[in-house]
């Protein structure tokens, strides 16, 4: 006897078998009962998810000796001729394949015209209706609008929007939704038992969550695991049958990119290519890996059936990692995954792809407890300042913009003192992040604003990039803090020499000069200025 796939000797044979589509049975099972029989229906969703296991139910339900009824019995000769196909007044095409006119003709507009040979009434499933073409569906159309009183028509399709309105004003739509993950666990778990089949509850979670809420994905991906696993299916066994990488070094790599070490990112990816791992595989790994942790990192809980260990050690990896990295993580691979289809050398353009992750580890820094304040709204295009907002009044400014300033202290005086401290802070930076110290290349300290530390950039670009991002600021403030031993120092950012707009208005305050200034330097920074 020939083997039988899951998903088909598993199909729904009852409404009460048809997991996650509550809304749908309900609707059905009451307009069943109270008589109120469409001569049209329109079942939409994505696939694998029981529109033509729905479409058999209410062709069995209408046509059971018993009905209709909202509950056939799976006995009776019409019961039985449905669910094994052979029904002859249950008539199912496949319009991917029978999209011509002349089909519609043959097959539906003709063939309504006579009565059912045995049934009550002559249903016609149309699986994939969009498929249909222009002058199919106009041919379908007046015989859809009025059908004779022994004919019901169910079409099913997996994209709406592709039906034309004129079919779907005359049908009643049912929109089927996606499982959720605990309804497609406990369905393959129901499987497993009736196989005799030992599984992991994490191995079944995960089989879950990559069909992506489609049943008939579930089983199959079930089925592949039960052939490979020898009675015993695993979490490896499945991550490798899908050629998927395994969540330990996805998160190696991810760790790794957040801590700058290029070579750590490159070695594990070519490691999981060498073992056969396709670069796109690798690539939809991470983003199952980091849709995972941000729901973690969020404290959303999607992943029913998912152990408390499992959660708490996805918590403390997205902890590690951060929101904001995670979510800058997954726009990165999300865009790679996209382009790679298109890449002439897929293994090159992986490495590209996890090498961003790197740029973009420093720019997601998590803030520490210190909030980023807002910049001032006078603040201009030439000015960042991370300086904090004072409740002081400002002094009225004239209605034209003042000339741009240069810094308030010449470089021999306060910015001799403060260049050991900057170039400390910046190696600080390059150890850590690479990419955030390379934006540092074209400044230098020019001086102290009252208590506000000032860095001019030369290059316009790495003044764009840093004016950009708070996070980034952030990060090179606190690691010049650290240098300095004052927590509380502030920074801010302007573009010099013929970059910088000379009518752009000043922020720069007035200016602390002479003893005051060499007392402010040695109190708070603890050095003395030469």
């Amino acid at each position: 006897m020939s083997h039988l796939a899951l998903y088909r000797k598993y199909r729904s044979q009852t409404f009460e078998d048809l997991v996650g589509q509550e809304h749908i049975v309900k609707t059905l099972q009451s307009a069943l009962e109270a008589g109120r029989i469409a001569h049209a229906y329109l079942f939409t969703g994505p696939r694998g998810t029981g529109k033509t296991s729905t479409a058999r139910l209410l062709a069995k339900a209408l046509n059971c000796q018993t009905g209709p009824t909202a509950k056939p019995c799976n006995e009776c000769a019409m019961c039985l001729a449905v669910m094994s196909g052979q029904g002859g007044d249950v008539i199912e095409l496949d319009a991917a394949s029978e999209s011509g006119v002349e089909d519609v003709r043959n097959h539906i507009v003709e063939g309504s015209r006579y009565a059912p040979m045995e049934a009550r009434y002559k249903v016609y499933i149309i699986d994939e209706v969009h498929d249909l073409s222009t002058k199919a569906f106009d041919a379908l159309l007046k015989t859809i609008e009025e059908p004779p009183p022994h004919v019901i028509f169910i079409l099913a399709t997996t994209e709406y929007s592709k039906v034309p309105t004129t079919i779907r004003s005359r049908c009643q739509k049912y929109e089927f939704h996606r499982g959720s993950v605990r309804d497609l666990v406990g369905r393959l778990e129901y499987v497993c038992e009736q196989e005799s089949i030992q599984a992991e509850k994490a191995a079944i979670v995960a089989i879950a969550r990559m069909a992506d809420g489609g049943f008939r994905d579930a089983l199959t991906l079930l089925e592949q695991a039960m052939i490979r696993s020898d009675q015993n299916i695993t979490v490896a066994g499945v991550v490798d049958q899908l050629g998927f990488v395994d969540d330990e070094q996805v998160d190696k790599m991810l760790i790794a990119a957040v801590e700058g070490d290029v070579g750590t990112v490159i070695l594990v990816a070519d490691e999981a290519v060498r073992r056969g791992k396709d670069p796109r595989g690798i690539l939809e790994s991470i983003l199952y890996r980091l849709s995972e942790l941000t729901y973690a990192a969020y404290e959303v809980d999607v992943s029913e059936g998912a152990d408390p260990e499992r959660r708490a050690a996805n918590h403390a990896v997205a902890v590690r990692i951060g929101r904001e990295r995670l979510v800058s993580f997954r726009a990165l691979i999300a865009e790679a995954h996209k382009e790679i289809r298109q890449a002439s050398l897929p293994r090159l353009w992986l490495e590209v792809s996890l090498l961003r992750l790197i740029d973009a580890a420093p720019i997601a820094q998590v803030v520490p407890e210190r909030k980023v304040q807002a910049e001032p709204s006078r603040q201009t295009k030439a000015v960042v300042d991370t300086a904090p907002q004072t409740n002081q009044q400002e002094p009225a400014r004239s209605a034209k913009p003042a000339a741009r300033q240069k810094p308030a202290l010449p470089a021999n005086a306060d910015a001799v003192a403060l260049r050991p401290i900057w170039a400390e802070a910046v190696n600080r930076i390059r150890t850590r992040y690479k990419a955030a110290g390379a934006m540092l290349d074209a400044t230098d300290i020019v001086g102290k604003d009252g208590e506000v530390i000032v860095v001019g950039i030369t290059s316009k670009f790495q003044y764009d990039r840093i004016q950009q991002k708070d996070e980034l600021r952030e990060v090179i403030r606190v690691h010049f803090a650290e240098a300095a031993g004052d927590p509380s120092c502030q920074m801010r950012f302007e573009l010099m020499g013929d970059q910088a707009s000379p009518e752009e208005p000043s922020s720069v305050q007035s200016p602390v000069e002479g003893e005051a200034l060499a007392r402010l330097v040695e109190d708070v920074f603890q050095v003395k200025p030469e």
